[in-house]
Parts: C-alpha cells; sequence; structure tokens
C-alpha cells in the first residue's frame, strides 16, 4: 500500500520517482491555473487562469539554484556597469524610481540570498511552519514538491485544500492552450520591489515558478522520458530566454 502525506495518491506516486533523481528532471503537465482574485467582494475577479501546457525542471536542491544567482550578480557586480544598466530598465518601467530605490534594492536582493544559503530562511521554495510539509511517499521525502496542510475553507472553492501538492521548480517552457477571459493580473508594484523583480528576473532565480496539482486542474502530467513525449505531443519548447537567464548576466 502506498503511503503519502498528499490526497492525490495518483500524482503522489508519478512523483515519487524524484526521490531518487539527485540532479532533478523535467515534468511536463497540462494544467489549469489557479490565477488571482481581485476586486471587493461580490464583484471579484479572476485573473491569470489559463489553462497551460508547461514544461519545467524540477527536483532539485532549491539552494543550488540561489547560489548560482548569487554567483552571477556577484560577478556582474565585480565586472562593472551593472548597477547604472539597472538603473536604467528600472527608470525606463517606473519614471519614479530612484537611486536609493535601485540601491536599497540590489542590497534587499543579496542579503535574501546569503539568509537562503545560510539557512536562516528557505526563500519562497519551502516556508517554515505548520501549513506546509514536503511531499512524502513511502516514507520519501520528494525534492521539489510540497503539500499545504492548512486548515481547509469549504466555502470558498478557491482556497488551498489540505492535502493539496505544489509542483516547484525552473519554468522552461509554457503554451497557452485556453487563455484566461480577464487576461493577466498586472499588480502595481513600488519602485523598489519592481527594482527587486528586474534583479530576479535576469538571474537564474526568476525562473522559479510553482503549479498547484489539484486532481480537478490537473488534465495530465509526465516526468522524464513521459515529458519529453508529451512536452513534444503538445509542442512545448524551452524558451529561448531561458539560456540567457540561466547562463548570461542581466539587465
Amino acid at each position: 500500500m502506498n503511503r503519502t502525506n498528499a490526497k492525490d495518491t495518483k500524482t503522489a506516486m508519478v512523483l515519487a520517482a524524484l526521490t531518487e533523481i539527485g540532479q532533478g528532471t523535467t515534468l511536463c503537465a497540462r494544467v489549469h491555473k489557479m490565477g488571482v482574485t481581485r476586486g471587493k467582494a461580490g464583484i471579484k475577479t479572476i485573473y491569470g487562469d489559463d489553462l497551460v501546457d508547461v514544461l519545467i525542471w524540477t527536483g532539485f536542491d532549491y539552494r543550488a539554484l540561489i547560489e548560482r544567482s548569487q554567483k552571477m550578480l556577484d560577478r556582474a557586480l565585480i565586472r562593472g556597469g551593472y548597477l547604472k544598466a539597472l538603473a536604467r530598465v528600472a527608470l525606463d518601467q517606473h519614471e519614479y524610481t530612484t537611486v536609493e530605490d535601485v540601491c536599497i534594492a540590489l542590497q534587499e536582493t543579496r542579503d535574501w540570498f546569503r539568509k537562503v544559503m545560510a539557512g536562516a530562511c528557505e526563500g519562497n521554495v519551502m516556508p517554515t511552519g505548520s501549513i506546509w510539509e514536503p511531499l512524502k511517499v513511502n516514507g520519501g521525502m520528494v525534492r521539489g514538491s510540497r503539500v499545504y496542510m492548512g486548515q481547509g475553507r469549504p466555502e470558498d472553492p478557491r482556497a488551498p485544500v489540505p492535502g493539496t501538492i505544489y509542483v516547484q521548480g525552473v519554468k522552461l517552457g509554457e503554451r497557452v492552450v485556453t487563455p484566461s477571459a480577464n487576461g493577466p493580473w498586472r499588480p502595481t508594484s513600488t519602485p523598489k520591489t519592481q527594482v527587486k523583480n528586474i534583479i530576479k528576473k535576469g538571474l537564474p532565480v526568476g525562473l522559479f515558478c510553482q503549479y498547484r496539482l489539484e486532481p480537478e486542474r490537473l488534465v495530465e502530467m509526465g516526468i522524464g522520458a513521459d515529458a519529453s513525449r508529451l512536452a513534444k505531443m503538445w509542442g512545448v519548447g524551452i524558451d529561448p530566454d531561458v539560456l540567457r537567464h540561466l547562463f548570461k548576466i542581466a539587465p
């Protein structure tokens, strides 16, 4: 009998193979994204709930992603010109961005990298606390997947459901099958937050993603050879920008 802390035993067993793959592997899935809900009570609107075919690399050590991002950022700073280029991009996106915003955002990002590497925090991959657990199958811990263990809210069909699996990884490519009726959500952020986003988008950590694998929203999924088969069948390739994010320095 298969033992797991997830409600969806079928999905858990597919992901269980990741316990045997130390460096991770590809995962391809057709999934209906949750999106975000915005608006006042009674007139809320759902944005970004596309049906997508996604190809990700999962099952790796998250700190390895942070370490690579940290090293790339440090090399860019040593090489020179990074701060000026960052300020130019930030100013193009938000005309009220100041030099102080850029410097503080850069310092806070570097501090966050150091905290994750030191183990003081897990970044956004596996938050500490009682509401999350690593996915466990037959006594083994599945790297790159976690299970929501918080309280349920049956009155809200969009609320997290206890026992639901969330898979995380590096997004290699995504193809929209059915776009959200209301399009993507475009948040309004402070200049400092926007600068942080620009920094991360130019580094490997900017490719980090998460998908909620509820049975009602997961059409099909495969890992390894099955992922390659699905990606070929659905026409999901690796985004050319992925190589720039992983191997080059931006902005």
